[in-house]
């Protein structure tokens, strides 16, 4: 993985995990040490002792960019001990932690995780340790997660980077169609007109499709957001109209102008873009490290089309304290370190993600192209401006059915209507939904 967590990452970063109850706060490792309260420079060995903290990520972890030998070698009188927890059992486990009590000094948690957790008092606010360090301020950070501060009151989690939704095109299907390359005002009348062009049929078959079909679920989301939907609203799974209008939207690319395939039903679909066979495709930006093996066409990368008003999901996992650990100033240090320019700098280069920190979210170290692209590297700071924590902070299966239901709309199961009325009736009897 260049990331190359984020070939495999992408997915499990929001809607492939499930939030469970967390009923208990965990304990942490019983290794001896002082155990700070406050932040600061303060150390978590002032006595010499090695400390070991304990922290749970998913895994592997690309030793390459080994973030944690960077931090043992600034604090050498702190151990972590790292436990790498596959990815697609990840939430389970840290959920199943806590509530045993085995839970690590340090957690990554996903989104849909933290609030819970906070409101429980499994995880610690944050807020006194970072109250004397201006890099870390709420105002440091892009808004969406300046809100979600406010709406936890307080800060419980840091994040180390995030990603979101791109809209990938192949410039050479374009320049050789003679079609203007996307930009930032693409609506879904440019899209769609942009596709119609690229299409091409020899015989009656489509040798190359204008658009992929959606490459990631929570692509969907963001374009019913865009269509006016609020997607999440006091904690609840909150599509309308705006959902209405991008399953009509879709189905007209794949069922009646036939610019999109329909969406694939098993387990062996070809990434058409990736394939040289489809000009567009809407996925994660964590394809970027996939793509960067492309040679046989230039590509690059746009903020996703809309319809009434830009919009975009992040994805993130945050760093939090669990409130049990008897190491927190050690915990503390390790968090700090990361998000500190040389840990965000590893972080960067290891997953082609951004920084969350406005005042880190210029550098270019995550800006590993491959031979042929991409070359847009400013449409992150673009959809920095605007994207929001949406359906992640939902129970992931939740939303997982939800886009279950859009697809059967394009596959001539379902209505709009329909489809919608079943995922209202779902998120009702969904705790959190």
């Amino acid at each position: 993985m260049k990331r190359r967590m984020k070939r495999t990452a992408g997915v499990v970063f929001s809607a492939a995990l499930l939030m469970g109850g967390v009923t208990a706060c965990g304990s942490a490792s019983t290794n001896s040490s002082n155990s700070g309260t406050s932040g600061g420079n303060s150390t978590s060995s002032g006595n010499g002792q090695k400390v070991t903290i304990t922290f749970d990520m998913w895994g592997p972890v690309p030793q390459k960019y080994n973030f944690i030998k960077a931090f043992e070698k600034k604090y050498p009188n702190i151990h972590v001990a790292l436990t790498e927890i596959p990815q697609t059992n990840y939430s389970q486990k840290i959920n199943a932690e806590v509530a045993s009590g085995t839970a690590p000094d340090v957690m990554l948690l996903w989104e849909n995780q933290i609030q819970q957790f906070a409101k429980d008092g499994a995880v610690v606010n944050l807020d006194t340790y970072i109250k004397n360090d201006p890099s870390l301020q709420p105002s440091n950070f892009i808004p969406a997660f300046q809100q979600l501060a406010q709406q936890s009151g307080g800060t419980y989690g840091l994040p180390w980077v995030w990603a979101t939704h791109l809209l990938y095109y192949n410039k050479t299907m374009f320049k050789k169609a003679g079609v203007p390359y996307p930009t930032a005002n693409w609506t879904w009348q440019d899209y769609q007109n942009a596709a119609k062009k690229l299409t091409i049929v020899k015989n009656g078959k489509t040798v190359q499709w204008g658009s992929a079909p959606i490459g990631f679920p929570g692509v969907w989301y963001s374009l019913a957001g865009s269509a006016g939907d609020q997607i999440v609203k006091n904690g609840k799974l909150s599509i309308g109209q705006g959902a209405i209008k991008a399953m009509q939207w879709q189905n007209t690319l794949v069922n009646q102008l036939h610019v999109e395939p329909q969406p694939s039903t098993g387990n062996g679909s070809v990434d058409l873009f990736q394939a040289g066979k489809a000009a567009m495709e809407m996925n994660g930006s964590w394809m970027i490290s996939t793509y960067d093996s492309i040679t046989n066409f230039k590509w690059d990368v746009a903020p996703l089309p809309y319809d009434t008003t830009p919009f975009d999901g992040l994805h993130t996992a945050f760093f939090t304290i669990n409130s049990k650990s008897s190491h927190k100033t050690a915990d503390w240090d390790f968090i700090k370190f990361m998000m500190s320019p040389q840990g965000q700098k590893l972080l960067e280069e290891g997953q082609n993600n951004v920084s969350a920190e406005v005042s880190l979210a210029n550098k270019t170290w995550y800006q590993n192209a491959g031979t042929n692209g991409p070359t847009n590297w400013a449409v992150f700071n673009q959809i920095a401006k605007y994207a929001k924590l949406g359906y992640v902070l939902l129970p992931a299966g939740l939303t997982t059915d939800g886009t279950n239901q859009f697809n059967a709309v394009l596959l001539g199961q379902k209505t709009p209507q329909q489809a919608l009325q079943q995922i209202q009736q779902q998120a009702s009897q969904v705790s959190g939904g």
